[in-house]
């Protein structure tokens, strides 16, 4: 014989779920002094902490992975720069340098050609040597080669340094 059952768990014959060895789950079966979080209870305490800290880590200058992926992306757009005034020499049969000056967030190809990457470094990030590397028709550099330059951001720092003879371009 099966009953129905009623919405707080009794049949309707007076005979509740228990009996029949069913459990129900019911909002009376909770005791009012729970001390769980709900789910919204949960995500708005993480939304509060994810906003202290975007406002708070920036304000002690700690180096952030923003910082450390401008720089490492300045290191390696300069790095591969280089390389295109390598290539650009060899395929022109012609002497191509790249110039750095210190402090500044741009760097000029010589001769200029209007294939010339724009030269510019990302916001706030600036070079801090002055560094001239000039590669002749063979890809060599025949200056320049064995220096290096280093870019930064105040906090992070990269060192792209050119092999003498073979104008490889190294970052450390």
């Amino acid at each position: 014989m099966t009953e129905s059952m009623g919405f707080n768990g009794r049949s309707k014959r007076g005979v509740s779920g228990r009996e029949l060895g069913i459990l129900i789950p019911h909002s009376a079966l909770r005791t009012p002094n729970s001390r769980g979080m709900t789910l919204i209870e949960v995500i708005a305490a993480m939304l509060i902490i994810a906003i202290l800290a975007a406002v708070v880590i920036p304000r002690f200058g700690l180096p952030t992975t923003t910082t450390r992926a401008s720089v490492d992306g300045a290191a390696y757009m300069i790095a591969s720069d280089i390389r295109y005034a390598q290539e650009f020499a060899m395929a022109n049969r012609i002497s191509k340098s790249v110039t750095f000056t210190s402090g500044s967030s741009t760097y000029i190809f010589n001769p200029n050609s209007t294939l010339d990457p724009p030269g510019r470094l990302p916001s706030g990030i600036t070079t801090r040597d002055n560094f001239t590397v000039t590669f002749n028709s063979l890809g060599e550099p025949i200056a320049g080669g064995g220096g290096t330059v280093r870019v930064w951001d105040t906090v992070q720092q990269r060192t792209i340094s050119v092999v003498n003879y073979t104008g490889k371009v190294d970052i450390t």
